[in-house]
């Protein structure tokens, strides 16, 4: 039943040591998402590799976009309520650059209240959201890349 619910425990890798090491890709703008996810496998015991050329495979993540939207307005037509949104792409390559799986585009969403008596507050809120959001983000892509090792695993 724990199975069917989604839920598996941590440091429990399913990637196959077959794939391993994997090597990720990213710019600079991606470089905070890259070490989340990084971390990610990490924390389920996936092997990583520093140079491309050691991989078995290459995970390609790119921040795509990072956006701030009003939601609703107070009395006084400033923002009473705001929503955060990041959106990244996962593609996963051969040694070689051919593509195997992707590109794929997640997106994290986040509302959040404003106060707007206090917008240092605001912006100091908007840095520790946004960081929880990456993290979140980096676990949903890690998942992705397990999801297609096991595609990759399957006979065909």
């Amino acid at each position: 039943m724990i199975v069917g619910c989604g839920f598996t425990l941590r440091g429990d890798s399913s990637i196959d040591a077959s794939l391993q090491p994997i090597y990720v890709v990213n710019d600079r703008a991606t470089q905070e998402l890259s070490l989340s996810l990084k971390r990610q496998f990490a924390i389920n015991d996936v092997a990583l590799s520093k140079s491309r050329k050691n991989a078995k495979l290459i995970v390609v993540v790119k921040l795509l976009d990072e956006d701030k939207r009003s939601v609703s307005l107070d009395n006084e037509a400033r923002d009473a309520e705001y929503a955060l949104f990041e959106s990244a792409s996962i593609e996963l390559r051969k040694p070689d650059g051919s593509t195997l799986r992707g590109p794929h585009t997640l997106q994290q969403r986040r509302l959040t209240v404003n106060d707007p008596d206090n917008p240092i507050g605001e912006e100091t809120e908007a840095i520790i959201v946004r960081a929880e959001m990456r993290e979140q983000l980096s676990i949903r892509l890690a998942r992705q890349v397990e999801l297609w090792s096991h595609q990759l695993q399957e006979p065909h």
